[in-house]
């Protein structure tokens, strides 16, 4: 679902099947897929790289994380990013 976002406009040009979209998105390298991304590991680097968003004007973002254990990932965002976040705005 979330793969053929990591392409860029020219990479999905020519696809017109959702599905060879995303053999297409899981094909990239690695690097691509972080340039489209924000990925970190740790809060304080999560925190600034959010920071040059809310610098540049912008107050809704979307956050997620991939897996199955999105509990997980919502009480880890509510207890370490969220207080970080709110002081940025």
């Amino acid at each position: 679902f979330w793969a053929p976002l990591s392409l860029t406009p020219e990479q999905k040009h020519s696809i017109d099947d959702p599905i060879e979209m995303e053999k297409a998105a899981d094909a990239l390298p690695i690097e691509q897929v972080a340039k489209r991304w924000i990925v970190a590991s740790d809060p304080d680097e999560a925190v600034e790289k959010v920071g040059q968003y809310v610098t540049w004007g912008l107050n809704h973002l979307v956050f997620h994380a991939p897996g199955h254990d999105q509990r997980r990932f919502l009480d880890l965002f509510k207890k370490d990013l969220e207080p970080r976040l709110r002081k940025l705005g």
